[in-house]
């Protein structure tokens, strides 16, 4: 394996060498974990793709030629950081357990603690906005919004109910965050990385069964079981602690992720009950490897510049309500603009913008009066168990002021 990581310059960190045993090294793991900006701009530009592909979904050939999905290539991004983010957490979490003997219970509760209160409360709100104003299907499948089981809703009645189609994604990983910590925290060590391999394949299965026995594609689309080997992916790469440094191949590392991501949209448009088809989600997952792993690292030039934008930056920050909001932003405007204004909604172009600009709004509101009150309450109730570190795929906590992006519309501070 050593020639493999010297061409690709995967520096793979000492916490998986052996037990921590000591404050000076898990220092040193933090340090060598610290806070990236540029993933904000990368988690960014997941969540934008999406947006722009759910606002012009009746729109052919626009802004992009239909063979490009937008949409499913930006949740493709979310599962993977979100495995990369999930297992990196735990696995500090675990070092921390080795090193300072904290219980098994309460770092699994402190977990599940920070799920709960990074999920749930913008969750909920959207649920009881879309609940008071009738939206869509909200009102006859509310269970299933409240239990988190949209996923197998849209999989059981094989169609996407409006405006709560869009959560199966985040119901997805929070039922792979249900299991995960019992994987990471409990098997030993040397068993780990095995492990999350052999999830990933079970993914692959999954989607070669449901080939086989020609189940239907929504819910091989939308089933947790579907999506492991993107979140395993990552996971991967969260526990190894691989990263990607700059080198003169680096070209052939960026040539290698756009020819895996144009083979997997070429394989995307082709039949679907053909056996190819399931290498479309292996493809990308191991594209945004490399990407996450080449970010981790810190890009250098134009692309560092783009990725540190602060206003791209502040946008991957409140990913997470970009997300959960967009569709409700869509469907009031749909419901409630005046009729001699309806041109903005009617016009593609004027759409995204008009879309866009409210969910932002929206999403920042949430942000700085929902969102952040509640993330300092869990980093001051589980920081002893979990620190200060990244736990999500729509965040990334433990910066320093002086790392954030300074000129935003709204505080950006997260702490813990």
């Amino acid at each position: 394996m050593g020639w493999a990581a010297s061409w690709a310059g995967i520096g793979v960190g000492s916490s998986r060498r052996g037990v921590f045993t000591s404050e000076q090294t898990l220092a040193r793991d933090r340090a060598l974990e610290r806070y990236q900006p540029q993933f904000d701009g990368l988690r960014a530009l997941a969540v934008l793709t999406v947006m722009v592909d759910h606002f012009s979904a009746d729109v052919p050939n626009f802004p992009l030629p239909d063979w490009i999905r937008l949409g499913a290539t930006g949740v493709r991004l979310f599962l993977v950081l979100s495995g990369y983010f999930i297992t990196a957490s735990l696995r500090r979490a675990r070092d921390r357990m080795d090193a300072s003997r904290l219980s098994i219970g309460k770092t699994m509760a402190a977990f599940y603690w920070r799920r709960l209160l990074r999920i749930g409360p913008a969750y909920f709100v959207f649920a009881g906005i879309a609940l008071l104003l009738n939206l869509g299907a909200i009102r006859h499948y509310w269970p299933w919004v409240f239990t988190g089981t949209v996923d197998w809703l849209i999989a059981l009645n094989n169609e996407w109910p409006l405006a709560i189609s869009h959560l199966w994604s985040i119901c997805v990983q929070e039922q792979f965050y249900l299991f995960w910590p019992l994987l990471i925290l409990l098997l030993p060590r040397r068993w780990v990385l095995s492990a999350i391999v052999a999830v990933a394949f079970a993914g692959i299965a999954f989607r070669i069964g449901c080939v086989i026995f020609s189940a239907p594609i929504i819910a091989r689309w939308v089933l947790p079981f579907g999506s492991l080997d993107s979140l395993a992916a990552g996971a991967a790469l969260g526990w190894w602690g691989g990263r990607l440094r700059a080198s003169r191949g680096g070209w052939v590392i960026a040539l290698l992720c756009l020819s895996m991501l144009i083979v997997a949209a070429v394989l995307r448009n082709s039949d679907p009950t053909k056996l190819k088809s399931v290498l479309v989600e292996p493809l990308e997952a191991g594209a945004f490897v490399i990407l996450v792993a080449r970010t981790a690292t810190g890009f250098d030039g134009n692309i560092a510049r783009f990725l540190s934008n602060a206003g791209l930056m502040f946008a991957g920050r409140i990913s997470y309500g970009l997300y959960i909001y967009h569709i409700l932003v869509a469907m009031v405007f749909n419901r409630w603009m005046p009729s001699q204004m309806r041109f903005l909604i009617t016009i593609p172009s004027l759409r995204l913008l008009v879309f866009g600009i409210a969910t932002l709004f929206t999403a920042a509101l949430s942000w700085r009066f929902l969102e952040q009150p509640i993330n300092r309450l869990r980093g001051e109730k589980t920081r002893k168990a979990l620190g200060p570190i990244p736990d999500g795929s729509w965040e990334q906590e433990g910066a320093t002021r002086s790392q954030r992006p300074p000129h935003l519309i709204f505080s950006a501070d997260s702490s813990g």
